[in-house]
């Protein structure tokens, strides 16, 4: 009986598979609009010289791809994790998205997405250890979760695509940018 119970339990937990890194572990698999979508690859925001653990970051697709100046052209819904491995307050957090918009965004670009930015600043609260950041990009804008609460969606392709370029392109974490890619 024993043997069977321990076979079952085994077959259970190859049937619910995660990733891990630096203690914080994210499914494979997450379900948006409908569409079943993968791990891409994790990695972890570190900060400053000191290289500070900030939050272990996941990246989900329909597909597995390295290619970031692929699929950040496409509509297809993907998804980023953001589990923080340290407080953060929310001055600190707005001062990182701030810059990481500033080196990724066109300066062209900025003005008609200037708005929804500063609206998406209005959504950051202090963050504790543990807690998690899930941002949802769509074909016509983002869906944010953060501690649990859904936020209003900030709308427009345009800054569904700006807001995930901030980890891909002059992204400042060249770490974490290759752990979302997978490589």
């Amino acid at each position: 009986m024993n043997k069977i119970l321990i076979s079952i339990l085994f077959l259970f937990n190859l049937s619910i598979s995660a990733a891990t890194q630096d203690g914080i572990t994210l499914p494979d698999t997450v379900k948006l609009s409908g569409k079943e979508l993968v791990l891409n690859g994790l990695g972890t925001r570190k900060a400053t010289w000191l290289g500070i653990k900030v939050y272990v970051g996941g990246l989900y697709m329909q597909k597995k791809s390295s290619d970031y100046k692929t699929f950040l052209n496409d509509q297809s819904p993907k998804q980023i994790i953001m589990e923080f491995v340290r407080d953060v307050d929310a001055d600190d957090l707005i001062g990182g998205w701030k810059d990481a918009f500033k080196n990724s965004v066109k300066a062209d670009d900025m003005p008609k997405l200037k708005d929804r930015i500063e609206k998406f600043y209005t959504y950051f609260t202090d963050i504790k250890k543990g807690q998690k950041m899930t941002f949802n990009f769509l074909a016509d804008g983002v869906e944010s979760t953060i501690n649990g609460k859904a936020l209003e969606k900030i709308n427009g392709a345009d800054f569904s695509k700006a807001m995930l370029s901030v980890w891909f392109i002059n992204a400042t974490d060249k770490g974490l940018k290759d752990g979302l890619l997978g490589l």
